[in-house]
């Protein structure tokens, strides 16, 4: 199955690989909807997918991470999305996900590091659910990226030496957007029962 989308500078065709999951989860969490969405932004590597997973099982809400859903869409990997078809299509399709999860409740979507600069999202999580800014300084992402297995595109513009540096400016361009979250939970040894506690209030 092909789909097209569509902005006022590029067309965009990507070939549907799976879709199933995706459509059956949305479909539940209407029908059971009960509470706000609740959105988990924050740099690469600062625990979004983790947390978001674990919170979503201890409040009985579905979990979404929004690049598995978009590499499970288009049946390519966020890496290879990023080299053939470019950061602006990766940005557009990122955009048509969180736009199909962002009239749903009862569900944690973890974000990816980019998500809430680009196009509207940002103000699309702020109207409909609660948003949770998990921060680390560099030097904290900068030792987990670098032990991490999965390889961040954004990353390879990046010397291995000046790794640190690089994530302090690219995070200084992104605070902005990132500090707009209802909550901010320190993400360096991460206290679980605050997280979970803070997003209970808003629900």
């Amino acid at each position: 199955m092909e789909v097209f989308l569509k902005s006022s500078k590029i067309p965009i065709k990507f070939k549907i690989k799976r879709m199933p999951r995706l459509l059956v989860m949305l479909y539940l969490c209407k029908k059971h909807s009960m509470g706000k969405p609740v959105f988990l932004i924050g740099y690469m590597g600062s625990g979004k997918s983790t947390n978001g997973r674990k919170l979503a099982r201890i409040i009985g809400y579905f979990h979404f991470d929004l690049d598995e859903e978009i590499e499970k869409l288009v049946g390519k990997n966020i890496n290879q999305i990023f080299s053939e078809e470019g950061e602006d299509a990766f940005r557009l399709l990122e955009h048509s996900v969180l736009v199909s999860l962002t009239n749903r409740k009862n569900i944690v979507v973890s974000t990816g590091g980019g998500t809430p600069c680009y196009y509207n999202n940002l103000q699309l999580m702020k109207d409909v659910g609660v948003i949770v800014y998990i921060k680390m300084k560099p030097e904290s992402l900068a030792k987990r990226l670098q032990s991490s297995k999965v390889k961040r595109p954004i990353l390879v513009r990046a010397q291995a030496g000046d790794l640190s540096a690089f994530i302090a400016k690219h995070l200084a361009q992104r605070e902005d957007f990132y500090k707009q979250a209802h909550l901010t939970i320190k993400g360096e040894n991460l206290d679980f029962d605050i997280l979970l506690n803070s997003v209970k209030e808003y629900l």
